[in-house]
């Protein structure tokens, strides 16, 4: 018997329940920035003038409307705990998976958020021009998001959203790029 024969494979779950490291990280950026739109929502800070319900946002208003007034909108609603629940689950199950794939755990991820070969290309040229355009790119994303979303209380703008997320993917993708290995020079 060949060694693929004998690979167990879980299937689609599997990979959803005990995920790689990468969607991982995802699962905890996704759980967290989640966690803090709800609470922004219930403190009535999400939007100037709406309260989301977390329903009809993400069922397309099959269940409810998506946008209701914030004067009149309760503190908290069933469709708040859902959502919450549905984060809190992301964040758990990424954070399990990092604390197990990772070296030293929650900690050396931690760490590695903080330390690492991008956010030193903001004032250098370690790792070449694609890598310190990548950190700036990303830098900006996340700080045009976070600075718009104080100073306006727009966390769900879509044109902030259109912004940042571009800034954000350029970011990721020249900082993959700066990594790529050289390529073969008489391909083209």
């Amino acid at each position: 018997m060949s060694s693929e024969e004998t690979t167990q494979s879980g299937g689609l779950a599997d990979i959803f329940l005990n995920p790689s490291a990468t969607l991982s990280k995802w699962y905890v950026a996704v759980g967290a920035w989640g966690l803090v739109l709800a609470v922004l929502n219930m403190m009535g800070q999400i939007h100037p003038t709406y309260r989301v319900s977390w329903g009809g946002l993400l069922t397309f208003e099959a269940l409810a409307d998506a946008f209701g007034n914030k004067d009149d909108a309760p503190f908290f609603v069933a469709g708040d705990g859902v959502f919450i629940a549905a984060c809190l689950a992301l964040l758990g199950l990424g954070l399990r998976s990092l604390n197990d794939q990772t070296e030293d755990g929650l900690a050396g991820f931690a760490r590695s958020l903080v330390l690492n070969d991008t956010w030193p290309a903001l004032v250098g040229s370690k790792g070449g021009l694609m890598r310190a355009v990548g950190a700036w790119c990303l830098g900006l994303g996340f700080g045009f998001y976070i600075a718009y979303g104080v100073m306006y209380t727009g966390w769900i703008d879509v044109g902030v959203y259109s912004v940042s997320i571009t800034l954000v993917a350029f970011g990721f993708a020249l900082n993959a790029a700066s990594r790529a290995p050289p390529g073969d020079e008489t391909v083209m």
